[in-house]
């Protein structure tokens, strides 16, 4: 395989925000919570608030542990 179709198929896999709703991405920041350094980036892009969190099933704690990063 030729390094045009690597490139173009690994840029396809590594694409995650490719479909992604404001609703997907918040039940998916929500499933990891508890990951800090993946959420962080679909939280900014987001701009999702401590109330929409809450409202979704995050735990308190997990939401004010993220303080600065909400809105």
């Amino acid at each position: 395989m030729g390094k045009s179709k690597t490139r173009s198929l690994n840029r396809n896999i590594n694409d995650k925000f490719k479909y992604m709703t404001r609703d997907s991405a918040l039940s998916h920041v929500i499933r990891h919570i508890d990951e800090k350094n993946e959420i962080i980036d679909t939280i900014t892009l987001f701009g999702f608030s401590a109330e929409e969190m809450l409202e979704a099933g995050a735990d308190y704690e997990d939401v004010m542990a993220l303080g600065a990063l909400l809105h």
